[in-house]
């Protein structure tokens, strides 16, 4: 039974092509000796060549060196070549400031990666099972994820295979026994303060209280997921070829109104695509990172929201990018100018123009680039000056005064937009954050008897 879902699960993703190398993943597990026998027994039908590769964690003193040395024996036994490496991952954790299951992956796939590469193995196989599948699904959704994270495991990605994905443990377990072989047992799989065990010894069993073939149900909804998951995907490359006018190896830049058209689902994985393309991964990239641009995405101003990883979402009224490329700020050269009523003045540094008149009523819908004063408010002079350190106003419609910085964080402007920003006082008040807030002391009441009109353009 194990051999025909093995050699099933091969056929169905075309993990092999006759000559290549194949680098085996071993730990010296159940798992992995029952992959390399399996593969062992049927190289010559695979047409491939296997070269045997084993990672000392030097997590367990002892323990871990009985480990590679039972590795290398299992390979000399089976005339395979093999290649023992030895990382210190809590040293490597600590350094970096990761768990050590993060660490120990990254150690691992960097070391399979290198010596496949130095091997030209074109394929790394790992002995990752169905019960593995069904523990990361519950691990990914009790930390939350979306469609994508929920289909579990690939069976095939780049060249990392994994032929006994479909595989059960304890078929494993009964394989081995066949064999009449004696795995060695990692004892840090039975402590629960690693998430996954936990996972297995705790949560797994509780769930088959409420369905004994939950592990099962749980494998068909991968699988339903998984579908699904590749259709929208299909459906989302060619969205993504359809929205994007610009992209490089840091870039990927959208049109804005192209890719608001795009059903929700179909946005959501739109963005994804340029996170990964940008990123290389999409490690770390939680649904709510993806959430958070699909929000501002309605904003009508510049925004940018910092993604992990050095990953940048920049917006404005017309694109949307994506990049590693952070947003340079100018330095904006000091000013101040003295605009008279009725009349205009130049912003040279900011290539803007604030004019200043007197109208009868307040027009509405101007947009934020109109405001409208009680001239009763002002001093004998309007200044226009660039923002200073400790402004504080009053925002029109809040209580209070507050600090200017902390409006432009509440507000969400950009760092980079907020140099540009003109602060328009008078007697020494802040009554408009140009293209903003008028303060709520300068306002027009229904007992104003002069308005004056600002419009910056």
């Amino acid at each position: 039974m194990i051999k025909n879902r093995f050699l099933t699960t091969i056929k169905e993703y075309k993990m092999f092509s006759p000559g290549e190398t194949v680098l085996v993943a071993v730990s010296g597990g159940p798992d992995s000796v029952a992959l390399l026998h399996l593969l062992h027994s049927h190289q010559e039908a695979l047409g491939i060549t296997l070269h045997v590769a084993h990672l000392n964690h030097q997590l367990r003193k002892g323990d871990a060196e009985l480990d590679a040395k039972y590795v290398e024996n299992m390979a000399l036994r089976l005339g395979l070549p093999v290649t023992v490496e030895a990382v210190d991952v809590a040293a490597l954790a600590n350094n970096e400031g990761l768990g050590l299951e993060e660490a120990a992956r990254n150690a691992r796939y960097e070391f399979f990666n290198r010596l496949a590469e130095r091997l030209e193995a074109k394929k790394i196989a790992v002995g990752h099972t169905a019960d593995d599948n069904i523990e990361t699904f519950l691990m990914r959704l009790l930390r939350g994820a979306g469609i994508k994270g929920l289909t579990g495991i690939p069976p095939k990605r780049g060249k990392v295979v994994r032929p006994l994905i479909r595989v059960w443990r304890r078929e494993i377990e009964d394989y081995v026994g066949g064999l009449k072989l004696v795995p060695r047992r990692d004892h840090t799989n039975y402590e629960s303060r690693y998430m996954r065990n936990s996972v297995r010894l705790k949560l797994i069993p509780q769930l088959k209280i409420y369905n004994l073939n939950i592990k099962e149900i749980i494998l068909q909804t991968i699988l339903l997921l998984t579908e699904d998951n590749l259709y929208l995907e299909n459906q989302a490359a060619e969205a993504f070829n359809k929205v994007v006018s610009r992209q490089d190896s840091q870039t990927v830049e959208m049109e804005l109104g192209k890719l608001r058209s795009l059903e929700p689902t179909i946005q959501r994985f739109v963005i994804r695509q340029a996170v990964e393309q940008v990123k290389g991964d999409l490690t770390q990239i939680s649904f709510g990172h993806i959430y958070d641009v699909l929000n501002k995405l309605e904003d009508g101003g510049r925004w940018e929201l910092h993604l992990p990883d050095g990953i940048y979402a920049l917006g404005d009224k017309n694109s949307l990018k994506v990049t590693r490329q952070k947003q340079v700020i100018k330095a904006i050269k000091p000013f101040r100018y003295v605009l008279p009523l009725p009349g205009e003045i130049k912003i040279a540094e900011l290539g803007k123009t604030i004019r200043g008149t007197f109208v009868e009523t307040i027009e509405k819908n101007q947009g934020e680039g109109v405001a409208f004063i009680d001239y009763a408010t002002l001093g004998k002079e309007l200044i226009v000056r660039n923002k200073q350190p400790g402004d504080r106003f009053s925002p029109l419609g809040v209580r209070g005064s507050k600090k200017l910085q902390d409006y432009f964080v509440d507000a969400k402007i950009p760092l980079a937009e907020r140099e540009t920003v003109p602060i328009v006082e008078s007697a020494g008040k802040i009554v408009w954050v140009a293209g903003h807030r008028v303060d709520e002391r300068a306002k027009v009441q229904p007992g104003t008897k002069r308005i004056v009109r600002l419009e910056m353009q």
